[in-house]
This record gives C-alpha cells, sequence and structure tokens, in this order.
C-alpha cells in the first residue's frame, strides 16, 4: 500500500529525531545564554587584530560587522563550525535507507511484500527527510528559548534563515549517503567512503576560505560545504541558487540510487 512504507519509517525513527534534536537544540540554547557574557566590542578589535587567513579558518569572512553582532557570534559559535556535527544526522539516515537491512540480511524478507524496490526507497528516504526536518525544527525551538529565557536580543528571523538553511544542506549529505551505499552495498565500507566524503568536504571548504584569491580557492567551490556559509546567510538571507542547487543534486543522486537498486541483485 502506497505510504506504508513511509509511515512506518517514520514510527520507528521519531525517537531518534527528537533524541537529536533536543541535544541540538540544548547546544544552541547554551550558545544563545553566552551571548550576554561577551563583549561585541571587544571581540571585534580582537577579531581585527587576527589576518585574514587566521579569520577564514575560524569561519569569519571579510564581514566583521556580520560576525560580532549577536546574531552574528551565535551563528559563528554554533552553525559556523558545526557542520561536521549536522552531518552525522543525515548520515546515518541515509545509511538505514538501504545499507543496513541489506548488511543484515533483511531486506529480501521487506521486499518479499508486494512493494516496489523504488516505492521502499523513495518514502523511507523521503520519510527520513521528514525527521530531518523535525531535528531543524528542535534546533530552532532551542535558540528560540534561549532568547526567551536568557532574555537575549536576537534577531530571530534572522536565526531562522540560518537555522532551515540546513534542511537542503543535510537532505544532500543523506541523499549522497544513499546513493554510495547502493553503490558500495557493503555497510562499512559505504560508511567510510561518506565519512572519507564528509571530512574532506570540510577540509577544502576550510583551506578554500583561507586562500582567497589562490587556486585554493577554486578547489575549495568544490565542497559541499563552501555553499552553507552563516556569513552570507546573515547578510543576504536565503540563496536561492544554493538551495536549488542542494534541492537538484538531491533529486539527481536519488534517481541515479533508484536506477542502481532496481537494476543489481539484493544481498540475503
Amino acid at each position: 500500500m502506497i505510504g506504508s512504507v513511509f509511515h512506518e519509517t517514520l514510527k520507528q525513527t521519531w525517537k531518534q529525531m527528537v533524541y537529536w534534536g533536543v541535544g541540538l537544540a540544548a547546544m544552541a540554547l547554551l550558545v544563545v545564554l553566552m551571548v550576554p557574557l561577551f563583549d561585541m566590542q571587544a571581540m571585534s578589535a580582537l577579531l581585527e587584530s587576527f589576518p585574514p587567513v587566521i579569520l577564514a579558518m575560524v569561519g569569519v569572512g571579510d564581514d566583521l560587522a556580520v560576525f560580532t553582532s549577536n546574531e552574528g557570534f551565535v551563528a559563528l559559535g554554533f552553525f559556523g563550525k558545526s557542520a561536521l556535527i549536522f552531518a552525522v544526522y543525515p548520515v546515518v539516515m541515509g545509511m538505514r535507507i538501504s545499507a543496513n537491512e541489506e548488511d543484515e540480511g533483511t531486506s529480501d524478507v521487506l521486499l518479499s511484500l508486494p512493494i516496489s524496490r523504488a516505492q521502499v526507497m523513495v518514502e523511507k528516504f523521503l520519510a527520513y527527510a521528514v525527521s530531518v526536518v523535525g531535528v531543524v525544527v528542535l534546533i530552532y525551538l532551542g535558540l528560540y528559548a534561549g532568547v526567551i529565557l536568557g532574555g537575549v536580543e536576537l534577531d530571530v528571523a534572522l536565526l531562522a534563515e540560518v537555522t532551515f538553511y540546513l534542511i537542503p544542506l543535510m537532505v544532500f549529505v543523506m541523499a549522497a549517503t544513499m546513493l554510495i551505499a547502493v553503490l558500495v552495498r557493503r555497510r562499512t565500507v559505504a560508511l567510510g567512503i561518506v565519512t572519507a566524503f564528509v571530512i574532506i568536504s570540510y577540509m577544502l571548504q576550510t583551506i578554500g576560505a583561507a586562500a582567497e584569491g589562490t587556486v585554493a580557492e577554486s578547489v575549495g567551490a568544490i565542497s559541499f560545504l563552501t555553499y552553507y556559509n552563516t556569513g552570507e546567510i546573515l547578510s543576504q538571507g536565503f540563496i536561492w541558487p544554493h538551495i536549488a542547487g542542494f534541492v537538484g543534486l538531491s533529486v539527481l543522486m536519488l534517481l541515479a540510487a533508484l536506477y542502481r537498486y532496481e537494476q543489481r541483485e539484493i544481498a540475503v
């Protein structure tokens, strides 16, 4: 029945979604509560004393004013260099779409039901995408709770843009994980490749940001993390071409995974 895999997947996943969301929300709340402890003018003077390379490596762009505001402090302290943390959840969910059950030898049981492979994969992907949205909503609620409890002056609309920008980023990571898992089949090997993909992307993004105007900057453009730039989001809002790129690539990887999953034998 259409939707059965979707609902069953959500039923099995909602607790993990809540655990991850509440944990990250608590981190976000703590960062917001720390805002009054810092003198933004002193921080601005401190940042201005650093060379551009160091600023880029810690996630600060050319516009120091953005990062010495309350919103910039939260964006830098929580979102700016936490990309590896945000990548973990979609990697875990992406592995669950096919790799976990196949590695455990239970995929044949599910596929013995009157359900197509495409339906299983698409509905699982959509269910886990919904759980990603749930995690991000909880993160934002944590930020908002910090504003209320701490009486901190923050533009919650700006923080909403930085927060909800995580959704296409995390769905992209999940789609990449799903595709790699379908191509490689073995869970441990696929997980190793995905981990290397995320870490190398992180390193390329850092190197590219620290070496603007050089060849390394072009290398940094390869990293998907380059397109989640908290400073640009704070100053420009949603950068729709980047979001469209994440969505388009996610759809392409889903289609490629579907094609490969339909063509090959399933491990039992």
